[in-house]
Order: structure tokens, then sequence, then C-alpha cells
């Protein structure tokens, strides 16, 4: 009887070379088929480079197709030409309200003394440190937030500055309180989703920063083309890609044949059941808990969430996720079971 691990592929036999490369917030060096809009942006900011305000953005299009990655490439860019243009990237998936982006943009800026300092407050220090230089703030997945109060003050208090808004929902600026949207007098650009030949090359780029050279069958990848442009989305592109892999080396395979490829989407249809945008926003708020404080009991989420909602409800939206194979429950023994967050499903 042969040994378990027999035959793993051993040392440089591996089909990978940069798995990294497959993650969706791997910034490549280059960002192909967006050239166009990455220079509509950075036009916009060109003034800050003279101490001037440059034009404010609302950037909008569906998930996946390149809107962040577009946008943390210019701010490698800007980074890489000058000190004196300040980059402020947040994410406002996770700091949902003015108060938490008002802390984000602190700890960015490397101010500390945030104890017991109000909104109000928390801006004036953040509007005297960065008006000593210019300023390009982004504010992404910005339809998130339950409160955009902070964005009136970011307008009114920066004085070289320009504010990057993204979000999903193309009438989110058309439905911003009418005072601040005529204070952010912001311009919108669209990015359209990736037709079949660019999600093509975009794949096929990643697929020679993240493996083996040769090593990927043309109906392999025609399957995960096919796959990925019916979902309109990168991101379950570069997850197919890792998953064939994956399972190339499970079966010892030196080729990732179409065989693995279609096994990859069957895992993808099981998984993805169910998409985080069709959740209420109190499940919306508690997968992210989950992402943030992975391997604690529900007993201990539920006090970090700090809200009025019961414990019961609160349980029972954690059994939601759970049957939407968004976290994992685990085995589910005893009251208050262990919750995990998986990346592999949530991602999309």
């Amino acid at each position: 009887m042969g040994g378990l691990f027999d035959d793993v592929l051993k040392g440089d036999e591996g089909l990978f070379v940069d798995e990294l490369a497959l993650d969706y917030d791997y910034i490549p060096k280059e960002i192909p088929y967006r050239e166009n809009q990455q220079h509509y942006i950075a036009d916009c900011m060109k003034p800050l480079f003279n101490s001037r305000s440059g034009r404010n953005l609302f950037i909008f299009g569906s998930p996946g197709i390149g809107k962040t990655a577009a946008i943390k490439y210019i701010f490698r860019e800007l980074e890489n030409n000058t000190d004196d243009v300040i980059p402020i990237y947040v994410n406002c998936w996770k700091k949902d309200s003015s108060y938490k982006v008002l802390m984000d943009i602190c700890d960015q800026i490397g101010y500390k003394w945030t104890h017991n300092k109000r909104t109000d407050e928390l801006m004036r220090v953040i509007s005297t440190i960065l008006n000593k230089k210019s300023v390009v703030i982004c504010l992404d997945e910005v339809d998130r937030v339950k409160e955009l109060d902070i964005l009136y003050s970011l307008c009114e208090d920066l004085t070289k500055k320009v504010i990057l808004v993204l979000a999903n929902d193309r009438n989110w600026l058309a439905n911003l309180d009418a005072r601040v949207r005529s204070r952010l007098m912001a311009e919108s650009l669209e990015f359209k989703p990736y037709n079949f030949d660019e999600i093509k090359g975009i794949l096929k780029k990643r697929i020679d920063y993240a493996f083996v050279p040769d090593i990927w069958e043309n109906e392999a990848l025609d399957v995960v083309n096919k796959k990925c442009y019916t979902a309109k989305d990168i991101r379950v592109g570069l997850f197919l890609l890792r998953e064939s892999g994956n399972l190339a080396e499970m079966k010892s395979s030196k080729k990732i044949i179409a065989e693995y490829a279609s096994s990859a989407v069957s895992k993808l249809e099981e998984f993805k059941i169910k998409d985080c945008d069709e959740f209420d926003p109190e499940a919306q708020r508690i997968l992210e808990l989950v992402k943030e404080n992975s391997g604690l009991k529900i007993s201990d989420l539920y006090n970090l969430y700090g809200n009025d909602m019961s414990y019961r409800t609160f349980y029972r939206k954690i059994e939601e996720l759970d049957k939407n194979n968004m976290i994992d429950m685990g085995d589910k023994k005893g009251k208050s079971p262990v919750v995990n967050y998986s990346k592999k499903l949530t991602e999309f």
C-alpha cells in the first residue's frame, strides 16, 4: 500500500508561481481595458499638483468590473510620483458611517488621539492636517454608508482636494441629499462591463502572473472565460482559475484540463447560492462583523454587535447566512456555536 502523499507534486512541480496574483485585491502592473477611465480620473486629479482643487467624480458600475482596481492603480502611481498629494482610500463596506470614515482617515494620516472625540472634532483635526498638502479621498462602496453627512464637511473644509465616490448603484448620486450633492458637484464616470474578449485578455494576463507557463489547456480556459462572461464579474474568473489549479494539483496533474475547470464551475455554483447584496442591511452588517471576527462564538459576536436587536433575531440571521453558505457555523453543537468567515464562499 502506497503512502497517502506519494502522488503529491513535489517542489518545482507545483502549478502555481504566484497564487497571490489571483486575489481580487491584487493590483497588477497594468489594468487592461480601463486606460481611458484611468486617464480621465488622473486628469481630474492633476490640478492637485499645482495646489489647486481638482474635479470630484462619481464613479459607478456593477461589481467586479475594475473600479476599485483602477483607483488603487492610480493611487500607486500617485505615490510613486509625488509626496505633495496624499491619497486616502476608505472601504465604506467596512466603514459604514461618517464617524467610522473619519476614524479610518485619522488612522491613515497617523493621528492617534481620537479617544472621546466627536465627529465634528475629528473633522477639524483632519482638515488641519490635510490642508497642509493636497489630498485625494476615495470613498469606495459609498452606497453602503448609512449616513454621509461628513461628505458635506469634506467638500467644505478641505481646501485642495479631489473626492472620488464609487458605487454600484448608478442612481446613488441622484438620490443624494440635494445640499450635499450641490456642494460635491461631482462629474459622473461609468465603468461598463467587460466584453468577452476583454475578459479573456484579463484572465490570460492573470494566468501569466500566477501559473507555470503552458499548463492551461485551451478547452479549460474556454470553460472559465464563458462562465466569467456570463457572471459579468472578474472575481468569478479569478476564483475559477485558482480552483482549477488546486483541483489539478490534487490530481497530481501537470496540466489544467477542461474537467478541472468544469468541476470548479460546479463548486462555484454550489457555494454562490445567494449574493451579499440580496441580504437585508442588518444581515450584511452581521456578515461583515463575522468577517472581522471569524472564530468567535455567536454570543460573543452578539455582544460586539451592540444593537437593539434581540439575541434570537441575531441568531436567526446568523443561521440564514450559514444556510446560504456565506459563513460556517460548524457542527452547531451547544447554545452558542463558533462562527467562521470563509473568503472562498463570500468573496463574490
